[in-house]
């Protein structure tokens, strides 16, 4: 029979020292297959490493720095999408406002607001004053409102506000076609609605040609010629307020002078001053010899006839 050996017992105090050690390292002191690291902490397995609950001051200096770059970018992220989002909202077209190139006129602001609205309904994404396409905006108000040359951004009047700069048409003459009362600007374009005054010269259509507001219904040369006309006219003392267009021809004119009861007629292929002079002079000589023809025809050069 084999006697076990009694096994060694170990010092008293040795074993307490083994215990008190175990029982502050939570019982992980000196275990099997675990590696002796410079920290005070047994739950520390290597000292690069990034998880464990308690780091060597390299590896937390480390963690902190990596850290601080996550929050700055994430913060650097949210700051740009905020100025983006504000610079965005700042740009939108949510409420309109309307103010005329020329102070002086005083236009019907809802009007042009609600075609602008309108435009915007047909054409969301340039509710972005950056995308807003003028010319084409421009293109579908005159259409509605032909009294309108231009319109133009102007820029932010508030917060998701526009301000739209409304160029309206001056009126160089009134035009009488049938019975209704159209004004033409100085590119022959007619409208209806005027914020100037009333122009001196009130022009007469009795071509016959059918017309229509918007629409360009004298040509530039024309115009011209009559404010060519009027002009020249006041240097010689001769005021005209009427000009009319006779049945049947569009390349001849006749002009009234404050005053007189007939009619000049004048040719648009002759130049205006030479006609001028030669109305004034035919006028001199019928009022010198006290007559009132019916009309004078100036439209030969050096000569002037009446009837």
């Amino acid at each position: 029979m084999r006697w076990k050996r009694k096994p060694k017992e170990q010092p008293r105090r040795r074993l307490a020292d083994e215990r008190a050690a175990e029982s502050k390292a939570g019982g992980k002191l000196f275990q099997r297959n675990r590696t002796l690291t410079g920290s005070s902490s047994a739950s520390v397995t290597s000292a690069t490493e990034l998880s464990g609950d308690l780091r060597s001051p390299r590896a937390h200096a480390h963690h902190l720095s990596a850290h601080r770059r996550r929050l700055s970018t994430i913060l650097g992220f949210v700051l740009v999408t905020a100025a983006v989002l504000t610079w965005l909202l700042y740009e939108f077209t949510a409420s309109i406002m309307v103010s005329p190139t020329d102070s002086s006129a005083m236009i019907k602001h809802e009007r042009y607001e609600k075609l602008i609205d309108r435009y915007y309904g047909l054409h969301p994404i340039e509710r972005l004053r950056f995308l807003t396409k003028d010319d084409q905006l421009s293109d579908f108000v005159r259409r509605e409102a032909p009294e309108v040359e231009s319109v133009r951004v102007g820029g932010s009047a508030g917060f998701a506000t526009s301000q739209f700069d409304v160029a309206l048409r001056q009126p160089i003459a009134s035009w009488l076609i049938g019975s209704t009362q159209y004004f033409v600007d100085e590119n022959g374009v007619a409208f209806q609605e005027n914020y100037f005054g009333q122009p001196a010269v009130k022009i007469v259509d009795k071509s016959g040609v059918p017309q229509t507001a918007g629409t360009t219904i004298a040509s530039g040369r024309f115009l011209t010629f009559v404010g060519r006309a009027v002009s020249i006219g006041e240097t010689y003392g001769l005021n005209i307020d009427q000009a009319t267009l006779p049945p049947g021809t569009t390349r001849q004119i006749e002009l009234t002078v404050q005053g007189k009861a007939y009619p000049v007629k004048l040719s648009l292929d002759r130049p205006v001053g030479e006609q001028i002079e030669d109305m004034q002079r035919a006028i001199a000589y019928l009022d010198g010899k006290k007559m009132t023809p019916q009309y004078i025809d100036v439209r030969v050069s050096g000569r002037a006839f009446y009837q």
